[in-house]
């Protein structure tokens, strides 16, 4: 059917294409512009793996509710629920703009009895079928299929950087759930020690071992501790909350038993060459995406400049009788070539091209961020996991002598060696370096997950099945 029409053009239409195309020239396509941007030959940090993340990186903690967190995310989500109907929306726009490359068929039938006048009551049946076809010559139709699709790719890239931003939440959210755990766990231990402590200051006091105000100064300090549990409480709360919402529930969400943090592996995620990472993160391919759909849409805004070309076609056939309408021989039909070319409209149409341009500069520039942002975040992720790691370790040090030291202190105070002012500071120390070794680990694990987020989760794009 295509064919037949495009034959009806080249008959009628052909010398005044050919007079066009020598004055102005058919292809209209406009080059895409490249970001110009240079990925570095390593990254400031080094790193001894040099493979990407799994797709599933979360299993390297090794914890079987972490896991199963994610997949409910993967089902739950409703940012993710909101990217997926964006690109039914884009699947649907792409359709809707491809129809414009096929031609329009429409049909019509009617049937009318009328009499009078003396005459006996006829019947008559009519019957037509109209045929339009634009030939898309200059390709503004196609750049326009071209933009949709490209724009539909965008809305699936979307859909899976949504996907990588809620794997990272979820998890991020969860590992500070369990330190939460860890940290009221802690200052209630830290509460029984110094309420011992407590006794040990009352006892002393009676005897007249030690004046009020060193019983005022423990009973201070028990009382501090008691304060911060109600802070530690609603800081759960919120976070529990926080993760019902990136799992699609509400206040009512139950969450099993957490784990303890020091059962938690802590992964070494590696990271290959930089200029990988270029196709490892979708939202590098959504800014590349967009800016395809802004070029294309800068061709199609320069081919409305040019004339178009519209073919039309009918069919017609009359009867007085329903059956022969059809096989009737008395029927009529219709070719129209038509060409439109816009004169005068006000500038709309030159400042069309030039809002594309615009938009063209716009999405090139997005692009060019987009890149730079995901360059600098990978390297600043993997600086960040290593001094957590060091930092960490430094923290576990620290911690095992403050331990030490708040022992010996206790001994040597039941034995009236050292004041109770020694006794104090040697506890708080090490109930501040017990704090600080949990919220040091758990900053460990988040740097972990920043990093995978910033490496593109475990996302490859899937190559093309064989046709």
């Amino acid at each position: 059917m295509i064919l037949w029409w495009l034959s009806v053009r080249t008959r009628i239409y052909l010398p005044l294409a050919l007079s066009i195309a020598l004055l102005s020239g058919c292809s209209l396509s406009t080059t895409v512009p490249q970001s110009g941007i240079q990925a570095p030959a390593q990254w400031n940090t080094g790193t001894d793996h040099l493979v990407w993340p799994q797709a599933r990186w979360w299993d390297e903690y090794q914890q079987p509710q972490l896991s199963q967190l994610m997949a409910q995310a993967r089902t739950s989500n409703l940012d993710l629920a909101t990217a997926a109907s964006r690109l039914l929306q884009a699947d649907a726009q792409l359709r809707q703009t491809g129809a414009s490359l096929l031609p329009q068929l429409d049909g019509s039938a009617n049937g009318r009895r009328s009499g009078g006048d003396g005459q006996s009551p006829g019947n008559s049946f009519s019957a037509t079928l109209n045929a339009s076809y634009e030939v898309d010559f200059w390709g503004r139709n196609r750049a326009a299929v071209d933009a949709a699709a490209a724009n539909l790719d965008a809305s699936r890239y979307d859909l899976e950087a949504v996907a990588i931003s809620t794997d990272a939440s979820v998890a991020s959210n969860w590992f500070q759930l369990v330190e939460n755990q860890a940290r009221r766990q802690l200052a209630e231990d830290n509460l029984a020690a110094a309420e011992q402590v407590l006794n040990i200051v009352e006892a002393r006091y009676r005897y007249g071992a030690d004046d009020s105000l060193a019983l005022s100064q423990q009973r201070a300090l028990v009382a501090q501790l008691r304060a911060n549990l109600p802070s530690l409480q609603q800081q759960t709360l919120q976070l529990r909350n926080s993760l019902a919402l990136l799992l699609g529930q509400g206040p009512d969400f139950v969450l099993d038993e957490l784990p303890e943090m020091t059962s938690i592996t802590v992964p070494e995620p590696g990271a290959g060459l930089p200029s990988e990472l270029l196709n490892r993160r979708p939202d590098i391919r959504v800014s590349e995406q967009r800016l395809l759909a802004a070029n294309a849409n800068l061709t199609a805004a320069r081919a409305a400049l040019y004339p178009r070309i519209q073919l039309t076609g009918n069919y017609g056939a009359q009867s007085s009788t329903l059956s022969d309408l059809i096989s009737n021989p008395l029927n009529s039909w219709g070719l129209v070539a038509g060409l439109t070319q816009p004169i005068f409209d006000g500038g709309r149409l030159r400042a069309q091209v030039e809002i594309s341009e615009a938009s063209q500069q716009e999405a090139l520039i997005g692009y060019q961020r987009a890149i730079l942002d995901a360059l600098i975040d990978a390297d600043t992720a993997l600086g960040a996991l290593q001094q957590a790691r060091q930092q960490h370790q430094l923290q576990q040090a620290a911690s095992a002598e403050a331990e030490l030291a708040f022992e010996l202190a206790q001994a040597r105070y039941k034995a009236g060696a050292i004041t109770l002012q020694n006794l104090l500071d040697t506890q708080r120390s090490w109930f501040q370096s017990q704090d600080s070794l949990v919220q040091q680990r758990a900053a460990w694990l988040q740097a972990t997950v920043n990093l995978y987020r910033a490496l593109g989760g475990g996302w490859q794009e899937q190559a093309p099945a064989d046709s």
